[in-house]
């Protein structure tokens, strides 16, 4: 999952860090206006923001970020954050507020995993796809009680085009999920990785079409019972 984060004072770094541990990919942004930028050129699992920003009020960027995207995720991060601030920030556009550290942990990684699963049709942690189970929570595939051995960018790719499944992520919007403005590796790495999938998926007996791809377009996880069958 792709978090979209505010990095503008220790604290936000700090919460950046214990979020790439649980392995979350985390995109940096130096103030509300690259925040803004990133959201519009790229697809964002969830945003947090910190109320100190150098650039413009917290209640100015948390609305410019609804009226950007209106379903994602959004959560303000505020240390000591009482009633009253938590009624005002949801009544300008945010889903809650993470009093962070406090908050600090796996309950706040579970929290933000069930806001991105949920803001994308999946009331529950787990997905199945044709007979095999992606969990969320525990970032796992696994064919009946066999886990599928996906290395963690394989998984990343499996875990985007499941929470959008049925719609095409072209091939910039994967790789862009991936690396998020970092140094980008050759895209034809992306063949190799969707190649290395398949055949794993293959192995523990997923359908040929589970992973179809959109010729001049890229690629979606089969949204049809057909196309989550098992082989036979």
């Amino acid at each position: 999952m792709r978090i979209l984060i505010t990095d503008t004072t220790w604290t936000m770094a700090a919460l950046a860090h214990d979020l790439h541990e649980a392995g979350f990919l985390v995109t940096l942004a130096a103030d509300g206006a690259e925040l803004l930028e990133y959201l519009r050129t790229g697809q964002q699992d969830a945003v947090l923001i910190d109320p100190d920003l150098p650039d413009m009020a917290a209640r100015d960027l948390l609305r410019q970020v609804r009226e950007t995207d209106a379903r994602v995720p959004l959560c303000l991060v505020q240390a000591g954050a009482t009633p009253p601030d938590r009624q005002q920030a949801m009544t300008e556009g945010a889903d809650d507020v993470i009093d962070w550290p406090r908050q600090a942990g796996g309950d706040l990684m579970a929290q933000l995993r069930a806001y991105v699963r949920r803001a994308r049709g999946f009331a529950r942690p787990e997905i199945g796809l044709g007979g095999l189970t992606l969990d969320l929570d525990l970032r796992q595939l696994r064919a009946g009680g066999t886990l599928v051995p996906l290395t963690r960018l394989e998984y990343e790719i499996v875990e985007s085009l499941a929470l959008r499944r049925g719609a095409v992520m072209t091939r910039e919007e994967i790789m862009l999920q991936l690396y998020a403005w970092q140094d980008e590796p050759d895209a034809k790495i992306l063949d190799v990785y969707l190649c290395r999938i398949r055949s794993k998926l293959a192995l523990a007996g997923a359908a040929d079409s589970l992973i179809a791809t959109s010729y001049s377009h890229g690629y979606r996880l089969a949204a049809s019972p057909e196309g989550l069958a098992l082989a036979a």
